[in-house]
């Protein structure tokens, strides 16, 4: 059973109206709730709902705070972008991502017991999870689980949404960041004044997040090697694989083995790097370990061992990229791809030949690469 709007919730949605466009603007997509079937807050990702006891405590302040809050975790699609983690760790992490950016940007005070982690909290939510469930944090008491399991699970509602309607809803958000973040320049005030580039859980919301793996396909069959006259309407039917077996890519990789990647990190890479060689068997090429110096190259393929990393040492990028601008060429490599964290130093031009970045979780903001694509690497299936 739901009730009318009471008046104290209409009034904080006019003060945040007035406080922040933003938060402003995303609530003209949202619907809202009150029901006696939550104890406290919570979202399904399209609906939220606020039990009418719970609000009536709340000054004013606060509850423009867990209107702000709820209205994040349905806009930055927390529900949706879930999948298969832990529930627990996941509501967690989006806390972090929901609260840090309430603090920053208002003089909201956060719902009770609200989870902050200021060293967290600029990455985006897959981030923050990988970190906080692999190195085995203890995790804080949640006072406001608040992120259902899936839209309508708890409602009354269907329970997991279907596809379709999934990629509806994720566009009817993406929309609502792109207008609220449109709104907040062209007014100067509050969150999004300066843009929301800089936001990365509002990257990870607005962009169609896309494997790396799936990236790095684009990648070869736009190389010399693929087929020009082919219809690439095609390739999201895996047609270009079965004309392109026999034909070998030449491709560079380059595994960071500085002091900044640990024994997991490495492990991922090399997990990542059997991944391409499962999934591409025609790819040969030139396998290297770079800290400050450049190790390598060693050949490898489906069929060849892992060499033993070496490394240790501080982090520079350019001696692999000169290996690439001389060797490479020479070799007709096609691909160069760089697993790092990317806190190192950059070459003053870009190579020639393509590169793609394949970032550990909390590493370097996308944007502060200087050239190539940029895909980090975020497990979506956890």
């Amino acid at each position: 059973m739901t009730e009318p709007l009471p008046k104290r919730l209409q009034a904080a949605l006019l003060r945040i109206r007035g406080d922040h466009p933003f938060f402003g603007t995303l609530a003209l997509f949202a619907e809202l709730k009150v029901t006696q079937e939550v104890a406290t807050a919570a979202t399904d990702g399209k609906t939220l709902f606020f039990n009418p006891e719970f609000i009536e405590k709340l000054d004013g302040p606060r509850l423009c705070g867990l209107v702000s809050h709820e209205l994040l975790h349905a806009a930055l699609q927390h529900v949706i972008r879930r999948r298969e983690r832990e529930p627990l760790a996941w509501n967690i992490a989006a806390d972090i991502v929901v609260n840090g950016m309430i603090r920053k940007d208002t003089d909201y005070p956060l719902p009770e017991g609200a989870v902050e982690n200021a060293k967290l909290a600029h990455l985006s939510v897959e981030e923050i999870y990988e970190q906080i469930t692999r190195e085995g944090h203890k995790l804080p008491k949640l006072a406001l689980h608040d992120v259902m399991l899936t839209p309508g699970s708890s409602m009354g509602g269907a329970g997991s949404l279907e596809q379709g309607e999934a990629e509806r809803l994720q566009r009817h958000w993406r929309g609502a960041l792109q207008q609220a973040g449109a709104v907040a320049r062209r007014v100067g005030k509050g969150i999004g004044r300066d843009g929301l580039d800089a936001v990365r859980d509002v990257q990870g919301a607005c962009e169609a997040r896309i494997g790396w793996r799936e990236l790095l396909w684009q990648f070869i069959v736009a190389t010399p090697f693929d087929f020009a006259g082919f219809d690439r309407r095609f390739i999201h039917q895996g047609l270009y694989l079965e004309d392109m077996v026999g034909e070998s890519v030449q491709v560079a990789i380059c595994i960071d083995t500085s002091g900044s990647i640990g024994g997991p990190e490495l492990d991922a890479f090399y997990g990542e790097i059997q991944g391409i060689l499962d999934a591409y068997p025609h790819i040969r090429g030139r396998l290297f370990f770079a800290d400050a110096e450049l190790y390598g190259p060693y050949e490898f393929s489906s069929s060849a061992p892992m060499p033993q990393a070496r490394g240790g040492g501080g982090t520079d990028f350019k001696p692999f990229f000169k290996w690439i601008e001389h060797q490479g060429k020479a070799d007709a490599t096609a691909l160069c791809i760089y697993f790092t964290d990317g806190y190192g130093g950059f070459p003053r031009t870009a190579p020639s030949t393509p590169v793609l970045w394949v970032v550990s979780p909390g590493g370097l903001d996308s944007s502060s690469f200087p050239f190539g694509m940029v895909a980090r690497m975020v497990d979506d299936t956890r």
